[in-house]
């Protein structure tokens, strides 16, 4: 085991690195006293040797002197009471001298020679008479400390969404920069609230999995990519699953593909040089699964007999259900198209042309009151509508109006069809007479 170079762990989950010249035997967990800038000081043995990314020995700012004894234990435990009670006379002389500042944790000096007062702030803060006023009361060497709110949190730990102990108070022994970029790159939505962590900034753990969605997009095409396959048509790249190792293609006519990063490499002319403007030509395999979509069917046929896409999209009898058939498997997809639909429209076209035919031939008035009631179109009703007309033509006279009649009784013979039924329209004598 490597002892020249030491970890050392200290109040609040902060480490350095200490050198270790005499080889002390150390195990991960025993105390130590070090030398500082003034004085001594007693830490935690973290890790022994370089940690991944760290073999600089330059960056060693500590000496090793000796391991801790049960005597020097104590000592320590006699100034976390002194920090308890340096802490609470340090918020009252903040508040005296009315600086917007935060006091986060307070730390003392193995050796008693040394406070310092870790506070977080907005933006700078003079606070020259307040270290005055500390080291009069204190007696000793003061050190104030503005931290962020990452440092912050990890003296003061706590949970974060997972449930599990925050990764800046237990494993990560520097923060490193989170960018934006990186949610983007992992097809994560930028919602603040389920980015931001306990302290209000960007999560840590965004950087855990970055290395592998970015090694997986170099391989594939991506979001929005144009494609021509010859066989299924134009489409684009729909979505990019980085777990599966898959990439879904959508094309025109609505059909839904998902086809393995390895096979799409294969099937296709896509290079990683290739510009997103430019169409990806792809050849279909004979085994892959693909489900045509028909086109949309004329008004005037009949949806009790379709069969198109080379017979491999039938519809039955009721029209209620279509059957995919192909590889010996057959697939039932339930539809929301009636054919009832169909022939009721048919014969709604049928009876519109005969109301023109009607109309035309003089009798509208009694071809109006033989349809007035539109609740019913049984064929009784027309049969009873087409005696009347019969009745009325070998009457002629019947229609003409009497000399004494009023001149509002003729024109009321005068309709005209409108949105939602037949209405009369009144000429305008009759409308200057009311």
């Amino acid at each position: 085991m490597n002892n020249e170079i030491i970890e050392v762990e200290f109040k609040g989950r902060r480490k350095e690195q200490a050198a270790n010249p005499q080889q002390f035997p150390f195990a991960c967990g025993d105390p130590v006293i070090v030398t500082t800038e003034r004085g001594y000081d007693l830490g935690i043995v973290s890790y022994c040797g370089f940690r991944e990314g760290v073999e600089d020995e330059n960056a060693a700012t500590l000496t090793v002197v000796r391991k801790a004894t049960s005597s020097d234990i104590e000592k320590l435990t006699q100034n976390r009471i002194r920090e308890r009670d340096a802490k609470r006379i340090a918020k009252k002389k903040i508040s005296e001298h009315n600086l917007e500042m935060k006091l986060v944790d307070v730390e003392s000096q193995w050796d008693g020679k040394k406070l310092t007062f870790f506070f977080t702030a907005d933006g700078r803060v003079d606070f020259r008479e307040l270290v005055k006023d500390l080291a009069s009361t204190f007696r000793t060497r003061i050190d104030l400390r503005q931290i962020g709110a990452r440092d912050e949190t990890r003296k003061t730990g706590g949970f974060g969404v997972c449930g599990e102990p925050l990764c800046c108070s237990t494993h990560l022994t520097e923060f490193k920069p989170i960018t934006t970029q990186m949610p983007r790159d992992q097809f994560l939505p930028l919602n603040p609230t389920k980015l931001s962590g306990v302290c209000g900034r960007l999560k840590c753990c965004l950087r855990y999995e970055l290395d592998g969605y970015r090694e997986f997009q170099k391989n594939c095409p991506k979001v929005g990519h144009l494609i021509k396959d010859e066989r299924k048509g134009g489409g684009v790249i729909d979505k990019i699953d980085v777990l599966r190792k898959s990439i879904h293609i959508r094309y025109e006519n609505g059909a839904y593909e998902q086809i393995d990063q390895s096979e799409f490499l294969e099937i296709s002319d896509w290079k990683p040089q290739m510009p997103k403007n430019e169409c990806i030509s792809t050849c279909s395999r004979g085994d892959s699964v693909f489900i045509p979509v028909p086109p949309p069917l004329d008004e005037d046929q009949d949806m009790r007999s379709v069969a198109t896409m080379g017979d491999r999209v039938t519809i039955d009898d009721k029209g209620m259900s279509v059957e995919l058939e192909g590889a010996g498997n057959s697939v039932s997809v339930q539809t929301d198209v009636n054919a009832d639909d169909a022939s009721a429209r048919k014969s709604k076209r049928k009876r519109r042309s005969r109301r023109k035919k009607s109309s035309s031939s003089g009798d509208t008035t009694t071809v109006a009151e033989a349809k007035s009631d539109k609740s019913t179109n049984s064929p009784a009703k027309r049969r009873e509508a087409q005696a009347e007309v019969s009745k009325s033509a070998d009457h002629p006279q019947a229609k003409q109006p009497s000399s004494d009649a009023p001149a509002s009784d003729a024109s009321s013979n005068k309709k005209r069809r409108r949105r939602g039924g037949r209405r009369t329209k009144r000429s305008g004598k009759d409308s200057d007479s009311q």
